[in-house]
């Protein structure tokens, strides 16, 4: 009989362990991540043949990286097959609706859609690199295939500093 009392007793200590008490709710686990919703977005975006047939793309992408990493600016890329602005255009406007704050484009099909949309929203600032555009935008910067990678980190890593909300 006390053999049953106590396995009793220590069923329902058990229960109340797993249940816990009513009195008090159960806190979720403490959970640490970085919040980077706060934080300026600096976007890259090119087309698959200019990715893949040219050293500049992974090259400008490690540089976006590393001064991302340092500024606490996110930074992320987008490589689809576009082969003129007609093409590209919708891809950097999605880019607009992931609230990039820099664009950085390479090659000539990314480069001819920009004009167009930097027009539509000055807040965002935008960085061609090898592109055919050579037009004067305020918030367009045109770059050569010479040593883009130096003047994109510093953009980068800028960028939360300067950041405009739009």
């Amino acid at each position: 009989m006390t053999a049953i009392i106590g396995l009793a007793l220590a069923a329902g200590g058990t229960v109340v362990l797993l249940l816990g008490s009513e009195s008090k709710p159960a806190r979720p686990a403490l959970v640490v991540a970085n919040d980077v919703s706060g934080r300026a977005t600096a976007c890259l975006a090119t087309d698959t043949a200019t990715a893949t047939t040219t050293d500049a793309v992974p090259e400008i992408w490690a540089a976006m990286q590393a001064a991302g990493s340092e500024s606490a600016t996110n930074v992320q890329q987008l490589i689809t097959p576009a082969v003129d602005a007609d093409q590209a255009e919708p891809h950097l406007a999605g880019l607009l609706s992931q609230h990039c704050d820099l664009i950085v484009t390479v090659g000539p099909a990314f480069g001819l859609a920009v004009p167009k949309l930097a027009l539509l929203v000055p807040a965002v600032r935008f960085t061609a690199i090898a592109s055919t555009f050579t037009g004067s935008i305020p918030n367009v910067t045109l770059l050569g295939r010479e040593s883009p990678v130096n003047a994109v980190r510093q953009q980068v890593t800028t960028l939360q500093l300067s950041r405009v909300e739009r």
